[in-house]
């Protein structure tokens, strides 16, 4: 196939679009405009679609034909140009490093024998890709962290994590969008929401959002904190072509 990518059947009424098993910008582009054009081109005979690092997964009502439909999503993709640009736009998350909300910041500390400060300069210097939503409604997995702040998951995870608590598992970092249990090592807190029920898009976040960190006081954190449930808080947002 012209856009170098497997599909197979993937249970009942769905199927997987699977690229190589590489993590890279280019798989996840290519995920990210494959979702887009199945779901502008096939939205009334899908149920839903799941984006992964390097697959598509699209479940499809149960009165459509898997294998027609497989047949039309080949043609289409052999036709389309799935561009490596994805428009996207930069997202600033406040973050409070403060010891209060960064539980396992002196930990960190210790085992790469790094100063908090800087441990705190290597999480906000980055850029970080959204590569997908993940295991709670709004949960970002994000890449990019750099190797010198890696971490393996705690051992005993905690029985609640607070919303807004901003981690780091492996080569890996997020925000927690609502309390709940977890094994990430917490580093801070954003007071801003990340997931909204109420709202028509509950999640903050989107798959090819970039995310930047950037650092504020506790009392920062109180003042927008009430902002953010006053709705009065601006979130900054940056439109761009990637």
């Amino acid at each position: 196939m012209s856009y170098h990518a497997e599909i197979k059947p993937f249970g009942e009424n769905a199927f997987l679009i699977e690229w190589s098993n590489e993590i890279s910008d280019y798989n996840h582009t290519q995920v990210t405009a494959t979702n887009k054009i199945i779901i502008e081109q096939f939205n009334d005979k899908i149920i839903e679609t799941t984006p992964s690092y390097q697959s598509l997964a699209i479940y499809l009502k149960k009165n459509i034909n898997t294998s027609l439909f497989i047949q039309k999503i080949s043609e289409l993709l052999n036709k389309a140009c799935l561009s490596e640009k994805v428009y996207s736009r930069e997202v600033h998350i406040p973050v409070c490093y403060d010891k209060e909300f960064g539980l396992d910041l002196e930990r960190l500390s210790e085992i790469h024998n790094l100063s908090i400060k800087s441990i705190i300069a290597h999480h906000t210097k980055r850029i970080y890709p959204v590569y997908f939503i993940g295991f709670l409604p709004g949960f970002p997995y994000l890449e990019g962290l750099n190797p010198m702040i890696s971490t393996p998951r705690k051992e005993k995870p905690r029985s609640i994590v607070r919303a807004g608590s901003v981690g780091i598992a492996g080569d890996q970092t997020g925000v927690y969008p609502l309390d709940s249990p977890g094994g990430w090592n917490i580093i801070g807190r954003s007071p801003i929401s990340f997931f909204d029920i109420k709202k028509d898009s509950p999640s903050l976040l989107k798959a090819r959002d970039q995310i930047k960190f950037f650092e504020i006081s506790r009392e920062e954190f109180d003042t927008i904190k009430r902002e953010v449930e006053n709705d009065s808080y601006q979130l900054k947002t940056f439109s761009k072509d990637d």
